[in-house]
């Protein structure tokens, strides 16, 4: 089985890069189902109707999302309504937007159990709004009831993703990092699980993060004191990697890391 997870769809260059790009690889990588994480696809900060239902049309199986996931009005039905999409699972229960969705669900491919689990970092900036991500995966663990089991790590720093990988190392099949946007060149398979730190962003190709650059350049060079993140026009680039299991022992065989840059 090839499974392409696509990183951040950063608004209206990364919907176009999905609209481009998604179906030669899906024909080229025989892909058997797409997950791709979400939450910057409409005006950078979060997925509305629209988005969602393009997006799906294109041929997206699943999404994932992260810390922005809640900034526009209409995923909280989105996320009701749904069965192809999950939130960061792990939200302090205490919480209002914890009552709507999950952060891991079950699906059917090809007689093949897969579940997918997305959480947040604890070093991703989100008010302390978020448990302990290690205590809640391992709650997830005990579920047991998979195949395959593909995590999508949101969190901000390196070395965070990669003691999560290494505390869940053949416990699941694979641990994508997201969140930071920018590709890293260590994807591998480990002890049965597949890993890459982070997995890209799939949207503009000369913003900062996918922002527009004038807007970040002035906080970095002092002259603002805040970060806006205001979504960058123009060509885009498109970031995945294809993870392939083996049919017969639902382990990871092969991982192959994707950018695509428009020209």
């Amino acid at each position: 089985m090839n499974i392409l997870f696509i990183g951040d769809i950063f608004g209206e260059a990364g919907k176009k890069a999905i609209k481009t790009e998604l179906e030669k690889i899906k024909i080229k990588y025989k892909i058997d189902f797409t997950i791709a994480n979400a939450e910057n696809t409409t005006l950078a900060r979060g997925l509305n109707w629209n988005d969602y239902n393009e997006l799906k049309n294109y041929g997206i199986d699943f999404f994932t999302m992260g810390n922005h996931t809640w900034h526009k009005e209409e995923i909280f039905e989105i996320l009701s309504s749904q069965k192809n999409i999950i939130r960061p699972a792990n939200i302090i229960d205490s919480e209002e937007i914890s009552k709507y969705g999950v952060g891991t669900k079950l699906v059917n491919v090809k007689n093949k159990k897969i579940r997918i689990t997305n959480l947040l970092g604890s070093t991703v900036h989100f008010k302390e709004r978020q448990t302990n991500p290690f205590i809640n995966m391992n709650e997830i663990l005990n579920k047991k009831d998979w195949d395959i089991h593909i995590v999508d790590f949101h969190s901000e720093t390196t070395s965070e993703k990669n003691a999560f990988f290494l505390n869940f190392k053949n416990r699941v099949s694979a641990i994508f990092g997201t969140h930071t946007h920018v590709q890293t060149n260590d994807h591998k398979i480990y002890d049965n699980t597949a890993y890459i730190t982070d997995v890209g962003m799939t949207g503009p190709m000369y913003g900062v993060i996918g922002a527009k650059p004038d807007t970040i350049i002035t906080m970095f060079k002092g002259e603002s004191d805040r970060f806006r993140l205001e979504e960058q026009k123009g060509l885009y680039q498109f970031c995945a990697v294809v993870l392939t299991i083996d049919d017969k022992t639902n382990k990871p065989i092969k991982l192959k890391n994707l950018i695509i840059y428009e020209k």
